[in-house]
């Protein structure tokens, strides 16, 4: 199984988080882990690989979304915040969860890309002005997260 993290768009702890996990299953199960993280994105990370992680710059010209929507099979697991890619990957039969433990679903993916694009168009004209908010990443959203990915490789690796 591969866990496919959408690396540009992760923050830096959520990528340790990931990689952490990776790295004591390849510690752990030195025969064969029974997951690997492979992180990919548009441009150079700070991470290194090791073992159980490879990370991915993909070429001028190519996306790291569509490098993992091409990639990534039912059985495996995908980590974005990006909503559309998220919608295509739920719409191939694939897990997908979010830096902050949302477990997507065609439902809950729909919904949350009805929003964006409805956002999307009431900034455009002009009328999304003090509707906006930045939600800060903090200690609780990485729990979220963690509890979120540890429920998702448990369901994914169960025999």
């Amino acid at each position: 199984m591969t866990v496919w993290a959408d690396a540009d768009s992760l923050a830096p702890a959520v990528r340790a988080t990931i990689s952490r996990r990776a790295r004591s299953e390849a510690k752990r199960s030195p025969e064969g882990a029974r997951f690997v993280a492979f992180f990919v994105s548009n441009r150079r990370l700070p991470e290194k690989p090791g073992p159980g992680c490879t990370f991915e710059v993909v070429p001028k010209g190519e996306t790291a979304d569509d490098s993992i929507a091409a990639r990534a099979v039912p059985g495996d697991l995908v980590v974005t915040r990006d909503i559309p890619l998220a919608a295509r990957i739920v719409e191939a039969g694939v897990a997908c969860i979010n830096d902050r433990g949302a477990e997507w679903s065609a439902d809950t993916v729909r919904e949350r890309l009805s929003l964006r694009d409805a956002m999307a168009e009431l900034r455009s004209l002009g009328l999304a002005e003090g509707l906006e908010r930045s939600r800060g990443y903090g200690e609780k959203e990485l729990k979220k997260f963690a509890d979120a990915f540890d429920r998702s490789l448990a369901r994914l690796l169960k025999p």
